[in-house]
């Protein structure tokens, strides 16, 4: 269990979040949509702890968690093998040739990363986030900037090891059908100072169809239209 209870955050005088009260439940997956500039990031950073410097208290039963980024930031003097070790714990090398099979990238070894493709590069950051099986994953739009082709694809297998592993994942993102698509649920955000406006339970069930992702979408927006500018 994720318990967020945020009073405020501000940042150089100015109060960015507020009144923020979450609870994420054990192998849940939530987005997070807002509109830009709201304070999403930071949330996942006062998650992460990365910055710690907010009025409030964040519980978490997660111990081990992981960040995906928005690039990959792979090690560029490092082989895939030297990258994916780098971060691994206990250094078992069979197994992140088995999580690489996963993505059909075990024969990229000994690649560099500025051999390899952006889509390629995406699914090691990927791999690199499930090396030590993660109780939490935090995600900060890293399915952005891909083709769409790669990024359902991206987006598919992440689900699937979703599955293999269990963990609690929060998702930042603009796009409200990738967050139909992977969520559980959606929390959107309002901004100046953010704070959640609506949490939407998501009836899809994590399936890629898109005729159903679309009438789920067009049914949040037919009730609240300006939603993705913070707006009931």
């Amino acid at each position: 269990m994720l318990d967020i209870n945020i009073i405020s955050k501000e940042f150089n005088g100015i109060k960015i979040l507020e009144d923020v009260n979450l609870k994420v439940a054990d192998s849940e997956f939530v987005s997070i949509i807002g509109p830009s500039g709201c304070g999403k990031t930071t949330i996942l950073n006062l998650i992460s702890k990365l910055d710690v410097d907010f009025h409030g208290k964040i519980d978490s039963s997660s111990s081990n968690l992981s960040f995906i980024f928005q690039d990959d930031r792979l090690v560029p003097w490092l082989t895939v093998k030297e990258n994916l070790l780098l971060v691994s714990h206990n250094k078992d090398l069979q197994k992140i040739i088995e999580l690489l099979k996963i993505v059909n990238l075990e024969k990229y070894l000994d690649y560099y990363p500025n051999k390899l493709s952006g889509g390629m590069k995406r699914r090691i950051s990927t791999i690199r986030a499930f090396i030590n099986n993660p109780d939490l994953i935090l995600m900060d739009e890293p399915f952005v900037s891909l083709d769409y082709p790669t990024a359902i694809d991206l987006k598919k297998e992440f689900l699937g090891l979703c599955k293999k592993f269990n963990p609690t994942v929060i998702l930042v993102t603009h796009d409200i059908s990738e967050a139909i698509h992977l969520s559980n649920r959606i929390i959107f955000f309002k901004k100046e100072p953010a704070k959640i406006i609506h949490e939407f339970k998501n009836p899809n069930n994590q399936e890629f169809n898109i005729k159903q992702i679309d009438e789920i979408k067009n049914q949040i927006f037919e009730k609240y239209p300006n939603i993705l500018k913070g707006e009931l």
